[in-house]
């Protein structure tokens, strides 16, 4: 199966802008048009108001492999009816604290999803089209597990 779209429209420059609040925190700008908050805990000076940078990173490589793996079993016409993915980051001990282990854990809900087609439609995202797990690769590794909840078709998941 060839995939084409919508990767053929992505931006080759991406944009963000951040202001800061005056302590540890920044309210996050998209060149997309979309806020985030980032700040620190209260005990790293911060006032808690947004998520940390390194979870950010999980929810933009969670995010990235939601998408394609979405967008791969639709084309394979899968009735995929509800998609949760959970990221766990194991951090080495000494600065700059970087990721040595990430998991993800996807937990899919749908009548006629197959392991085979969720094993491909991850293994398709993470190895090759998920921008985010590219960068992570490089410097650590990304497990993933996955869990099946079936639903009848026509049923809510």
């Amino acid at each position: 199966m060839k995939i084409r779209e919508p990767y053929k429209k992505l931006p080759k420059i991406v944009e963000t802008s951040i202001e800061w609040n005056g302590a540890m925190g920044f309210k996050c700008n998209s060149g997309s048009g979309h806020e985030i908050l980032a700040d620190a805990s209260a005990h790293h000076g911060g006032q808690d108001g947004g998520a940390r940078p390194m979870e950010l990173l999980l929810l933009a490589l969670t995010s990235c492999t939601g998408m394609d793996v979405a967008t791969f079993l639709k084309k394979r016409k899968r009735d995929l009816r509800d998609m949760k993915i959970s990221a766990h980051g194991r951090r080495t001990p000494n600065h700059p604290h970087v990721f040595e282990t990430i998991t993800l854990e996807y937990v899919f809900a749908g009548s006629d999803l197959t392991d085979d087609d969720i094993r491909w439609a991850i293994d398709l995202s993470l190895d090759k089209y998920c921008s985010v797990a590219g960068m992570l690769r490089k410097v650590c590794r990304i497990n993933y597990h996955w869990k099946v909840n079936k639903t009848a078709p026509g049923a809510k998941a």
